[in-house]
């Protein structure tokens, strides 16, 4: 091609990308799927209805399973809800003698819910420091969603829900979160990297 008709051949293609082309950018992203949700929450939380929300929440963005730390509080509540809700779900035991220090009432209650999962994760046979964090970090890394029921307040009632909150947003999960103290819903996006197309 003569170097004289280069700049006429630009002129076409320019014309073409700004008058004749239509972007479609959906088709230009990867839509995110979002097929697994852990929960965390409060120990001593246990109303079901903020919960059961979440996790309608979760199951109208397209979650088909869950996890679930077991937990006493907000984790068994969950696990109360996804077997009426009749969800596929996991229990995730930090050590299997986690229930050995609470009362008969709640290991007889705990023993009849780890019946009725659908599947069970034990990731170590004894307690020891840290186990609940691994367990916690554990949800996180194989989930898309977090449901949390966090009251978000640092000074006295966040302990290993404030710890799973922040791994949850620095793994950037989308998270749907209630606030007891102010009954409120609140919806944390990821904070996807901005993408470069030029």
């Amino acid at each position: 091609m003569a170097a004289s008709n280069i700049p006429a051949l630009l002129q076409r293609v320019d014309r073409s990308l700004n008058r004749n082309t239509q972007y479609n950018f959906e088709e230009a992203f990867d839509q995110k799927e979002y097929n697994t949700a852990m929960i965390t929450g409060h120990r001593w939380f246990n109303y079901n209805i903020p919960i059961d929300k979440l996790i309608a929440m979760a199951v109208n963005q397209g979650v088909t399973k869950f996890l679930c730390g077991m937990a006493l509080g907000a984790d068994q509540v969950a696990a109360e809800i996804l077997i009426h809700r009749k969800l596929k779900w996991t229990a995730v035991i930090p050590c299997a003698d986690q229930h050995l220090l609470w009362k008969p009432r709640e290991q007889s209650h705990y023993k009849k819910l780890l019946e009725q999962a659908t599947d069970q994760v034990c990731l170590y046979k004894n307690y020891s420091p840290g186990v609940m964090q691994a367990r916690n970090l554990w949800m996180v890394k194989r989930s898309d969603i977090c449901l949390a029921v966090f009251s978000g307040d640092p000074h006295g009632v966040g302990g290993g829900t404030a710890t799973t909150f922040k791994m949850a947003r620095d793994r950037n999960l989308l998270i749907y979160q209630y606030i007891p103290a102010k009954s409120e819903f609140v919806i944390i996006e990821p904070a996807y990297q901005q993408l470069n197309l030029f």
